[in-house]
């Protein structure tokens, strides 16, 4: 039998998501992405123009994407990205990695 709509629908809040140690800081979790993240995601890495890529602090504004509470909710808003530039890059990094990990991006 298909899915119906409201089937479907019903999944909207319901994303995997895994603890993740972060170094010199202790534990969160990342979460898959929605496909609004992932947009935001290809967005970020490439500044919004198509076969560029910017790297002006994208690992921070990714951990904006990949940080959730325990209920999937996100730990950061977009504005955030300024201030977790500024965090050790081992920690952010962590982040990074074990999101890329769950979101089955090469890192």
């Amino acid at each position: 039998m298909a899915l119906t709509r409201e089937e479907i629908l019903a999944k909207r809040n319901v994303r995997q998501r895994v603890p993740v140690e972060v170094p010199g800081m202790g534990t969160l979790h990342v979460a898959k992405f929605t496909a609004r993240d992932r947009d935001r995601f290809e967005e970020i890495v490439t500044g919004g123009i198509p076969g560029k890529v910017n790297l002006r602090n994208v690992r921070a504004q990714v951990v904006t994407l990949l940080a959730v509470n325990e209920d999937g909710t996100r730990l950061f808003h977009d504005g955030d990205a300024d201030a977790i530039g500024e965090l050790d890059s081992d920690a952010v990094q962590a982040i990074i990695d074990a999101g890329f990990k769950l979101n089955g991006l090469n890192t």
